[in-house]
């Protein structure tokens, strides 16, 4: 009884982060590069465990595993937005952008110039080239963007913005902002992944699916929690009849 109690316990836990990813899903629709979240269960088949407790650290059979969030990496459509300094990536690369807290990846191609005329993303942080940081200088003239990455202002060529793909996207860690980390093997060049200069990547978050999503979170939440109501009722019966 304790174990089924303990069984439907964590099945709610899960609903209630699966909620938690479909709420900032829906928060972050119009986000440009958002790459929605997805929670799940995972049943863990192990053989009986001996007579006895369990050793420590071990897990009964068929009791459920959580797991952690994982992103849908997915490509999100692609607009049109006339403004030079905005980045689609075409492909499965990510931009490289240099933050305090390291070596950080995005999709998110909406670039500023600080007043050093350096590329940053919208928290200041400089976008990575094939030279370390790229800037413009003062009045280079109107900034151009290759498929490649090349980048040149006034016909004068500045650099090459990193662009690199990651061998583990599942790997990948939302840390806010657009930005990932990369808890996984080394990112390395991404060879076929074009950049459309004058467009932006739009999140890939289907409102419909995730108003779809929340729905049957909740159907599954109130049900979860009426047969919890229930196996403790029964289990305050068996405790009396004992008594």
């Amino acid at each position: 009884m304790e174990s089924s109690i303990y069984v439907m316990g964590s099945r709610m836990h899960g609903l209630a982060d699966s909620m938690q990813a479909v709420a900032s899903n829906l928060a972050n629709a119009a986000t440009p590069g958002y790459k929605r979240a997805t929670h799940g269960f995972e049943a863990l088949l192990r053989d009986a465990a001996p007579a006895g407790a369990p050793e420590p650290g071990t897990i009964s059979p068929r009791w459920p595993k959580l797991l952690g969030p994982s992103l849908d990496m997915s490509s999100g459509p692609i607009s049109r937005t006339g403004r030079p300094l905005d980045l689609a990536l075409e492909g499965e690369g990510f931009f490289v952008v240099d933050t305090p807290r390291g070596e950080r990846y995005t999709r998110k191609g909406r670039i500023y110039l600080d007043r050093a005329g350096q590329m940053t993303d919208a928290r200041g942080y400089p976008f990575r080239s094939d030279g370390g940081t790229l800037a413009v200088p003062p009045d280079a003239g109107e900034v151009s963007v290759g498929s490649d990455g090349q980048v040149s202002a006034g016909g004068i060529p500045l650099g090459s913005l990193a662009v690199v793909t990651i061998p583990e996207p599942e790997r990948l860690v939302a840390e806010g902002w657009g930005l990932y980390r990369n808890d996984g093997a080394p990112a390395r060049p991404a060879l076929e992944t074009r950049l459309i200069q004058g467009a932006i990547e739009d999140s890939n978050v289907r409102p419909v699916q995730e108003l779809v999503a929340m729905m049957e979170i909740m159907r599954a939440y109130e049900a979860g929690s009426a047969i919890v109501k229930r196996l403790d009722t029964l289990s305050s019966r068996l405790i009396r009849t004992a008594a």
